[in-house]
């Protein structure tokens, strides 16, 4: 599976892990469902990936990751510099 299909498909709501690659969704949604995404945060994702605005597609990363590490631990959870320009 590319990268490209994969967004394709969590961007139309259907989180599905990279079995190829071993990979997640950006969010995590497709080991944790509850993680989703909502609609408009996937299409600026997406849209900033297939633009290579890695400055953005980093800060959503640290976004999804930091809620991701927050679902599963009763820990609050900060990460520095994780600032996502919408």
């Amino acid at each position: 599976m590319t990268i490209e299909w994969q967004l394709e498909l969590w961007l139309a709501g259907n989180s599905v892990h990279n079995k190829v690659r071993d990979e997640c969704c950006p969010d995590f949604s497709c080991c944790n469902p509850e993680l989703l995404a909502p609609q408009d945060v996937r299409a600026k994702f997406c849209k900033a990936y297939l633009e290579k605005d890695d400055t953005t597609t980093h800060g959503f990363l640290m976004h999804f990751l930091g809620a991701m590490i927050a679902a599963n631990s009763d820990e609050p959870v900060y990460i520095a510099g994780q600032g996502v320009k919408h």
